[in-house]
């Protein structure tokens, strides 16, 4: 069973201070769904990390959204500022209930946090749907850019600092990858928050998504 990290309130200030809406905006959230939406344009989506619900918000636009977080104080804040009809729920990857299955979940710079890594793609496979899609986002410490990384990467709550091949090997093993993009993004003069998608790049950008669908195991 996972260890369950308590992402609380101070948590949230530690890491993001008093930014957290500036580097999340909703740029971010507009470009992830332009690429998930290349491969699934409607269906239910569960969103695990989903953290203050800014994706969520966006992304009910298209989907059926639920949400879950490891973060009781982030569950409250997002039930106090989403829409009544998009359900959120405290829970960690790798122990989501499945008693529900998605056409697509996402899960956006969580899972370099897990104790285990294989229990949480494992909980994801069973939570989605047969050719269900999974979208990821995560850090990456290789390339000619992996030193900087590591150094900005003041998290200590990030359990796994992979290369890029890392992640491509783990999500192979249980899902067929259908895209992966290069992630440059940076938040500057405390203000700006770069985000800009790149396949041609995705050899050397400091973060990566991952497009993938479900493999029916027979």
């Amino acid at each position: 069973m996972t260890t369950e990290i308590k992402f609380t309130k101070k948590y949230f200030d530690s890491a993001y201070g008093p930014y957290y809406k500036l580097r999340n905006p909703r740029h971010k959230w507009v470009s992830f769904l332009v690429e998930i939406r290349k491969y699934i344009a409607k269906g239910s989506l569960l969103d695990i990390g989903c953290a203050y619900g800014l994706f969520l918000k966006e992304a009910s636009q298209y989907f059926e959204c639920t949400g879950t977080d490891i973060s009781e104080h982030a569950i409250e804040h997002a039930r106090s500022t989403l829409p009544q009809d998009i359900e959120v729920f405290v829970g960690a990857a790798g122990s989501l209930p499945i008693s529900r299955k998605y056409d697509l979940v996402t899960c956006f710079d969580i899972l370099e946090h897990t104790s285990d890594l294989s229990e949480a793609l494992d909980n994801i496979y069973v939570l989605l749907k047969d050719d269900g899609i999974l979208a990821i986002t995560f850090p990456v410490y290789d390339g000619p850019l992996g030193w900087l990384v590591n150094i900005l990467d003041k998290d200590e709550t990030h359990t796994y600092r992979r290369p890029r091949g890392f992640w491509l090997d783990e999500v192979s093993k249980r899902f067929e990858i259908i895209d992966y993009l290069g992630i440059w993004r940076y938040f500057f003069f405390h203000r700006y928050y770069l985000n800009l998608m790149s396949r041609a790049t995705r050899r050397i950008t400091p973060a990566m998504m991952i497009l993938a669908r479900k493999l029916v195991k027979k």
